[in-house]
């Protein structure tokens, strides 16, 4: 016989007095979407408010620890403020359509991005790459280059390289060498069109 799906838990939202600023927003959702694409999608459809506000307090807490969240880029980027209060920063962010909640089976709330929310941390996602980029490229540390690009979701690593046409940074063009053989077929052909923007020369596909 079919489990019987229970009704979902109610949410009661608390509100702070004044809105989070943008880079409290940008903190949230941020840390929604490394724990979901850069990790093991531990956070995104596994937690609601309570997980997060965990991660931005920087909680040593066992459930913290046992997750392994203290290892997030997030991890107390808002440690200066209280639980509470990082509380209503969320309850915030779910009222204004930065956030969303999805009930489970057995009626657990947990936390999602809302199409808003998802194209504002696809551009931090940019941001952040492009400061990894920098860095492999200074350090002449290539070898990082695929294990840290990997994981990360398509759409951002194509805006990544859309970004990279329109502003072009040809120095980094080593780095999009090193990335080029580990990609799929697509994702090569973007890669051979951005270093040809710069004009350099396009890679020739590995055989397969």
């Amino acid at each position: 016989m079919p489990r019987r799906k229970r009704p979902p838990a109610p949410v009661h939202l608390s509100l702070p007095d004044e809105p989070p600023t943008q880079a409290e927003i940008d903190a949230i959702t941020s840390a929604l979407l490394s724990a979901g694409l850069m990790a093991t999608d531990s956070i995104i459809g596994d937690a609601g408010r309570a997980g997060v506000t965990l991660i931005l307090n920087g909680s040593r807490s066992q459930k913290a620890l046992r997750h392994e969240w203290d290892k997030l880029p997030e991890y107390g980027s808002l440690s200066h403020l209280t639980a509470v209060t990082i509380a209503q920063k969320i309850d915030w962010c779910l009222r204004n359509g930065w956030l969303r909640y999805e009930h489970t089976r057995d009626g657990i709330p947990l936390l999602f991005h809302t199409e808003k929310g998802w194209e504002r941390v696809t551009w931090l996602w940019v941001g952040r790459i492009l400061e990894w980029f920098a860095d492999w490229q200074a350090e002449g540390k290539l070898e990082q280059v695929w294990p840290r690009l990997e994981t990360i979701n398509h759409e951002i690593k194509y805006m990544l390289l859309e970004t990279l046409r329109e502003r072009p940074q040809p120095e980094l063009a080593p780095v999009l060498r090193a990335w080029f053989p580990h990609e799929v077929r697509k994702m090569r052909a973007a890669i051979n069109h951005t270093l040809e923007s710069w004009g350099e020369r396009p890679l020739p596909h590995p055989s397969l």
